[in-house]
């Protein structure tokens, strides 16, 4: 079965998937969905940045969304 995962850039470990949902890698159905949760949470992290809870904004270039087989 096909899956798309978001993955990040980690100096240590190069691109992992850090996205989890009880305890279990967060996989998506389609690129699309997959694309939708990265800009969300890109957005979200950019919001709380502009209201100060946030030192630095996450670049999207630390990110990328990979087809996997589970």
């Amino acid at each position: 079965m096909t899956k798309f995962e978001v993955q990040e850039y980690c100096l240590c470990g190069g691109w992992t998937n850090t996205w989890s949902d009880d305890g279990q890698p967060t996989r998506f159905d389609s690129i699309e969905s997959a694309q939708a949760a990265l800009d969300a949470f890109l957005e979200d992290t950019q919001h709380e940045v502009d209201a100060g809870n946030l030192e630095d904004y996450t670049d999207r270039e630390d990110f990328q969304i990979v087809e996997v087989t589970v």
